[in-house]
Parts: structure tokens; C-alpha cells; sequence
């Protein structure tokens, strides 16, 4: 239930403007058609505050100089304001930022974030800035941050190839390059990231030959099981055979083939494989992606006796995590 409030709580988690009202903790409301000084500061002066957004409203640098220092602030969205890269020394004094959407502020080129150098953000949304190849540098060099949002930018590709030294940087430019060309950027950050060892091309084809067979038995056993019900006698068994036949990983509870799942188009049905990385003379990493949802995975292939078997899964998403078959 809404409940519209006369003056400021006296404590608040998270704040949004929104079309001339400012929302508290999402349900208590309170009427505000301008975000004056004086109003920053009663935002700032919240200490449990974590979360402050607001969107489609001029504010300006020194509109926000009164958030500066908030410690418990975590996710911040100032989006198509007048936001300059002064901006980013007061988004530097958040020492538990990881959230930071500045999209559509237009005098942002990135030159500011030479200020954010110890900063934790993990997200980083500048679409719709002026964010220029030396901005762009300046983000990589940002210790934790895995995902930045780039479409609509001045940046060049080459700049794009300049940031390949940072491994765990996930770029996000919609249309702004070529799938082809963001391949390329990705495959130069695997060999950033490689251990320097001679890659052993007949281990990597026996090792894809292994996959696309786990791929194909598992689409096969997804379209059988889809139509007959997880229920039939035959679906567990069906399962238990390709995990034996292929993988090597230890059974997890909630994870296949302990527990039933399934894709209905087939989990790996657009699965491609990509890059492969020596780890050592019996340990591949395979990489691939998912292209219907450009989400890129890597594989663990063990050496088991004389055969290669699965033997853990990864996707990337906030670095490489651990995710079921």
C-alpha cells in the first residue's frame, strides 16, 4: 500500500524520483517537482541510505556534491541529467558503490573516472555520454569492474582493442561494432588471460569431439523428455547414461542429472565452440557461446584414462561462475 507522506521519514533505505515525487523504500511517497539543494541534503543525510536513482531530471554536479561520503551507498542511477565528470570525484567518496548508471549525460567523456581508481563498482552504465577511447581506458583500469555499458559513445574499436588487457571485462555497445568484431576483442582477452602453455591440438579435437557429442545426446534427450514427462520410466535412465558416457563431474544436489530439467529448444542447441586454453597435459579449457543469448561459457574437460570427459561448467557473468550441465 502507498502511503503519501507531508515530510521527510526519519529513515530510509533506497530513494527514486520519479515524475515530481520522491519514493521511499518504494511505498511511501512524497510530492517533489524540484530536486533543490537543500533537498540533496536531506537525501545525503540518511546514513542507512543504499540506494538513490533518479531519471529525466537536470541534475547537475553540485546538486549531488551533497551525496558525497554516503558509506552504505550501493547502486546509483543519475541517468539523462547534466552530469559532468566532476561527477565521479563524489561517487569516488561511496566506498560500497558497486552499482553506478550514469546513461544520457552528455557532457561525460570518462576523463573523470581517473578519480575512481579504489572505487569497488562492478557495474558501469555511460551509454548515451561522450565517453571518448581515453574515458574508456580509464573504466578498464577500475579494479572490480566486470560489466560497462557503452552504446551510444564516441569510442573507436581500436580503443575497444587498447582495453583487452583487462581479462574480466564484460563490454556491452549493442550495435556499435560488428559481432565479428566484439569476437575478436573476446578471444584477445582469453589469450590475456591463458597460462602460457603450448596448446596441444590433437587433446583440443578430441576434447570438442567429446562436447558436441555431450551437446547433441543431451538436445536428443531434452526433445524425448519434453514430450514424454519427466515421469516416464525411461527419462532418468536415458540421462544417467550420457553423464556416465560423458561427463566426470561429481553429481551436485539441484543440478542435473540429480534433479530433472530441460530446455524445451535444447540447452545446447545453439551452443558454439570458440577458443580452447591448455591448462596442463590433462586439463582443457573449451570455451563457447550461447548465440542466442551472447552469453559465453567454458568447459573443463578432464582426461580420464584414455578418453575426455566434462568435468565442471562455468558461465561469465560477474567474472567465471560455477553453473549446472
Amino acid at each position: 500500500m502507498i502511503k503519501e507522506l507531508t515530510s521527510f521519514p526519519k529513515r530510509a533505505r533506497t530513494i527514486d524520483w520519479e515524475d515530481g515525487k520522491l519514493i521511499f523504500d518504494g511505498d511511501k511517497v512524497m510530492l517533489m517537482p524540484e530536486l533543490s539543494v537543500e533537498v540533496m541534503q536531506q537525501i545525503g543525510a540518511y546514513p542507512a541510505l543504499v540506494g538513490f536513482h533518479v531519471k529525466h531530471y537536470p541534475l547537475t554536479d553540485e546538486q549531488v556534491q551533497p551525496l558525497a561520503g554516503a558509506k552504505k551507498m550501493v547502486n546509483v542511477g543519475i541517468e539523462y541529467a547534466e552530469l559532468t565528470d566532476a561527477c565521479f570525484a563524489v561517487f569516488a567518496t561511496m566506498p560500497a558503490l558497486k552499482y553506478l548508471l550514469l546513461a544520457g549525460n552528455p557532457a561525460i567523456t570518462g576523463k573523470g573516472l581517473s578519480t575512481m581508481q579504489a572505487s569497488k563498482v562492478d557495474l558501469l552504465d555511460l551509454s548515451a555520454t561522450s565517453l571518448d577511447d581515453e574515458g574508456l581506458h580509464l573504466a578498464a583500469l577500475l579494479p572490480k569492474l566486470s560489466h560497462l555499458h557503452v552504446r551510444q559513445t564516441q569510442i573507436t574499436y581500436e580503443g575497444v582493442l587498447g582495453i583487452a588487457f583487462n581479462k574480466r571485462l564484460s563490454l556491452r555497445p549493442d550495435d556499435l561494432f560488428t559481432q565479428e568484431q566484439m569476437e575478436l576483442f573476446a578471444s584477445l582477452q582469453r589469450n590475456q588471460a591463458k597460462k602460457k602453455l603450448e596448446v596441444d591440438a590433437d587433446a583440443v579435437h578430441q576434447a570438442e569431439q567429446v562436447l558436441y557429442a555431450f551437446f547433441a545426446a543431451m538436445t536428443q534427450w531434452e526433445k524425448y523428455t519434453d514430450q514424454a514427462g519427466f515421469d516416464a520410466p525411461d527419462v532418468r535412465p536415458k540421462l544417467q547414461q550420457i553423464w556416465q558416457q560423458y561427463v566426470s563431474e561429481k553429481p551436485r544436489m539441484g543440478y542435473r542429472p540429480l534433479a530433472l530439467s530441460l530446455s524445451p529448444e535444447g540447452t545446447y542447441a545453439a551452443f558454439r565452440l570458440v577458443d580452447a586454453e591448455q591448462v596442463s597435459r590433462n586439463k582443457l579449457y573449451i570455451y563457447a557461446q550461447d548465440e542466442r543469448i551472447n552469453l559465453d561459457y567454458r568447459f573443463w574437460m578432464k582426461r580420464v584414462g584414455e578418453v575426455w570427459k566434462i568435468d565442471a561448467v562455468q558461465m561469465r557473468i560477474d567474472g567465471w561462475s560455477r553453473c549446472g550441465l
